[in-house]
């Protein structure tokens, strides 16, 4: 049991993110999902990427937690900048072609905002995780192969790190889970933050 399951606190996931659900289920947490139904709010003039991607996450954890009278919501929300743009999930094949080609030969900054709300203390605390991703240059043909796969599909910046597009990626610095789309270093910290410490049940650490 972790100190999280201890404090009576339900933690509910608002995502859909099978890799969020994934990195959460390898903490050996228990946990619901119950994703946010918002639309994704629009990028304000001159709004930075670090300030938009928390935002979201919080809009997100506060749409979810509107639906429960206790737990623990984890908002979260992650976009690629390259350059001074923002680039979302694809919305089709040629869209996702043309952000792989930007990435292309060059470094780029992956931004996740995360959001925790305790719901019957209402409290809340946030912040934002940055790694920055070297892709190596990629040929048409790389391109083409990687599109076939469909792993573009609701990913932000069009590429999974943590799938086929792992051998395009030379560098990173910074935090892998946070380019992956949940930087645990950052959910531990902001859990501790609203008093709640946890650690993953100790037979699991001996079994390790």
């Amino acid at each position: 049991m972790t100190t999280l399951e201890k404090s009576n606190r339900t933690l509910i996931l608002a995502s859909a993110s099978p890799r969020r659900r994934e990195l959460l289920e390898a903490l050996g947490l228990k946990f619901e999902i119950d994703p946010s139904r918002m639309p994704e709010p629009e990028l304000r003039p001159g709004e930075r990427p670090s300030p938009y991607a928390v935002r979201v996450a919080r809009a997100k954890a506060r749409d979810v937690a509107r639906r429960h009278a206790d737990g623990l919501i984890v908002g979260a929300d992650t976009i690629v900048v390259a350059g001074r743009a923002i680039l979302g999930k694809p919305s089709c094949r040629e869209e996702a072609r043309s952000m792989l080609a930007r990435l292309s030969g060059r470094w780029h900054e992956v931004f996740t905002g995360l959001c925790l709300i305790d719901v019957s203390r209402a409290r809340s605390v946030s912040a934002c995780s940055r790694s920055r991703v070297h892709m190596r240059r990629l040929l048409r043909s790389e391109i083409d192969w990687y599109l076939a796969t469909g792993e573009y599909h609701d990913k932000a910046g069009a590429y999974a790190i943590q799938g086929f597009a792992s051998i395009f990626i030379d560098r990173i610095e910074g935090c892998y889970f946070n380019i992956v789309g949940f930087p645990i270093f950052t959910f531990a910290t902001l859990a501790r933050r609203l008093g709640i410490p946890f650690f993953p049940h100790a037979k699991r650490l001996l079994q390790s």
